[in-house]
């Protein structure tokens, strides 16, 4: 595959990472191997697989290199090195392999930082669990996927029908010549020659792939910045520290027919029912700290994907998107309705899709400034905490004929926002992934509690 150039919103992903600021997503997925015929799923069988179809996704065998001075964007090349084994592990959870157990594994693995030498990702397999079932934990730079092409990935890999599909084999794998830091900055210097007419073509690339976006008016932009700027600085919350290395994750869940009834009986959408859900989850942790609630909101930094219907390519199409959550002492009904509010706003402001058209200027920016803008723009005290939610197909799906039970998604944190909670619905389960700081969340898990707590108050309001 030749080498590309990375696009400057998943280069940011790359300059954005600290030491204490790991910028990988993850999944964990927990499977049922009781429908495979034997009853058991093995690491041999997932490598298997994965090594049968890993020439689906170019990407995986792929690696970054910078280019000499930051006179452009990385590039993403061929790793000629490139060795499966190196991206695979496997663990057993000491008895008795419940949530405790695996999720103290998942904190440990967030905790790593990836290998920029090599591909950006791994994938643990763990075994162990209780009931029968295994579990596979991919960690990926968030600079190669967002929550979106994450799906796409998992589509390659996983299946619709408990036999798996058949690849065509793949012809033997040659990588290209990887190139010299003279070559990188040769084809630098040449780019930014031309540079304003690959601009020019990029914006008329993403008016054709982006109506909506293309169609907004410089009128319309600025509004949008205006309404992400006219939020202020965040309420105060406890979660607004410097964060270390460090991480701590639990995990919550409930059918996906629940967030549907919920929002048909209540109105606003699945999103904004799990956004409720969120904060009457936030008001029973700060209610167990001792701190007042009353009056108080959180403000979540929630992305919000601009990819174009069809778009399947690995990288990342989303925006940032700011929504204030009530946390005080209400019924579920009031917090529903003031997420609607906050909501609705965020939809007629344009905030997101501004954002994108901001964002997407960094093509006529150099890479050095994107680099130093990276830097200083996490310092600026924006929101307390992220949340997202992740779409995902509902028919059931397997990984080597073993049934997937849910999939809980890891976000990265804020470099002073300790907090992050994402979810994805794959096959009729929402599937929570908490990941806080380790020092910042020692009760991590009395927020997961809270949250399955709060979705049960929630449908109770909605008469289901």
């Amino acid at each position: 595959m030749a080498r590309e150039r990375m696009t400057p919103l998943d280069a940011s992903f790359l300059y954005l990472e600290r030491p204490p600021m790991h910028m990988h997503v993850a999944a964990l997925s927990v499977f049922d191997p009781a429908t495979r015929p034997d009853g058991r799923l093995r690491f041999e069988d997932v490598r298997a697989q994965l090594a049968a179809r890993i020439h689906l996704v170019p990407r995986l065998r792929q690696k970054v290199r910078p280019v000499p001075g930051n006179l452009a964007l990385p590039v993403w090349v061929d790793d000629p090195r490139f060795d499966l084994d190196l991206h695979l592990s496997r663990v057993a959870l000491p008895a008795p392999g419940g949530r405790r157990e695996l999720t103290d594994l998942v904190g440990r693995v967030l905790s790593r930082p990836l290998d920029r030498s090599r591909p950006l990702w791994e994938l643990t397999f763990v075994e162990g669990l209780a009931e029968g079932h295994v579990a596979t934990l991919l960690k990926v730079h968030h600079a190669m996927i967002d929550g979106i092409s994450g799906m796409h990935l998992a589509a390659v890999l996983w299946d619709l029908q408990p036999e798996p599909s058949p690849v065509p084999p793949a012809p033997p794998w040659r990588p290209a010549p990887e190139p010299s830091d003279l070559e990188l900055l040769a084809e630098a210097m040449r780019e930014m020659a031309v540079h304003p007419a690959r601009g020019l073509a990029d914006a008329l690339e993403t008016a054709r792939r982006q109506p909506a976006l293309a169609a907004l008016s410089v009128g319309r932009v600025l509004s949008g910045v205006r309404s992400f700027l006219g939020m202020g600085v965040r309420p105060a919350s406890p979660f607004d520290v410097e964060i270390g290395p460090n991480r701590r994750f639990a995990i919550a869940e409930a059918p996906l027919q629940r967030f549907k009834d919920i929002k048909d009986a209540l109105g606003g959408t699945v999103n904004d029912v799990v956004l409720a859900a969120v904060g009457g989850a936030l008001h029973r942790l700060l209610r167990s700290r001792g701190e007042p609630t009353r009056g108080r909101t959180v403000r979540a930094l929630v992305p919000v994907s601009v990819r174009a219907p069809g778009d399947r390519a690995l990288g990342n199409r989303v925006a940032p998107a700011l929504v204030d959550i009530p946390v005080g002492p209400m019924g579920p009904k009031r917090r529903l309705a003031e997420v609607r509010r906050g909501t609705e706003h965020l939809k007629s402001s344009m905030m997101a899709l501004s954002a994108d058209a901001i964002i997407s200027l960094g093509a006529y920016a150099p890479a050095g400034l994107l680099a130093a803008a990276a830097r200083i723009v996490p310092l600026g005290p924006w929101f307390n905490l992220v949340v997202s939610n992740i779409p995902g197909p509902p028919q059931p799906m397997y990984l080597a004929g073993a049934r997937l039970v849910a999939s809980y998604p890891a976000m990265p944190l804020g470099r002073n926002a300790a907090l992050s909670v994402a979810c994805t619905s794959l096959g009729g389960t929402m599937a929570f992934g908490i990941t806080g700081d380790r020092e910042a969340m020692p009760d991590i898990e009395v927020l997961a509690l809270g949250l399955e707590e709060a979705i049960l108050e929630l449908a109770k309001a909605a008469g289901r």
